[in-house]
């Protein structure tokens, strides 16, 4: 068994929402800390509702909480945890694999061909290594379609 997902993804994850809920504290603290809050919550309303559309774009746009937490390759099967829910995979149930890049973030993603306890579509960031190497993360890929018996890695449809 070996990983082929990145090590610290409910970090990363855990990192993105806790930054998220700082931006809002600090938009919202000096209104409430210098009482304006109550006298005249019309502006802080209209930023705090200006930012929380922003992250909630930002989140939908990225699709953080579908990221796998980790994948282990064995073989021919893949071990896919996302947060308490684990499934193993067999390679024969993938039907497309894909490589997304969005954002400066490059996913895998795994089309299956039928719905499991993960939902039918399974992403994850590839190693730390192979972050800023789309190449290397396109081998990964290829590898994963040929074990599958895919003839190639699917292209990402446009968004």
């Amino acid at each position: 068994m070996r990983a082929i997902s990145f090590k610290n993804t409910t970090l990363f994850k855990r990192g993105i929402y806790l930054s998220a809920a700082a931006l809002l504290a600090f938009v919202a603290a000096p209104a409430a800390l210098a009482g304006d809050l109550w006298r005249n919550p019309l502006p802080s309303a209209i930023a705090i509702g200006m930012l929380c559309a922003a992250l909630i774009y930002f989140f939908w746009k990225t699709q953080m909480h579908r990221l796998a937490d980790e994948v282990l390759d064995c073989g021919d099967s893949l071990n896919v945890r996302r947060g308490r829910t684990q499934e193993s995979i067999p390679l024969s149930a993938v039907s497309a694999v894909q490589v997304a890049s969005s954002g400066g973030f490059h996913r895998i993603t795994l089309r299956l061909r039928s719905s499991g306890r993960l939902g039918n579509r399974i992403e994850f960031l590839p190693q730390a290594s192979l972050w800023s190497n789309l190449p290397a993360i396109k081998i990964v890929a290829q590898d994963l379609a040929d074990r599958a018996g895919l003839l190639a890695v699917a292209p990402r449809p446009a968004d």
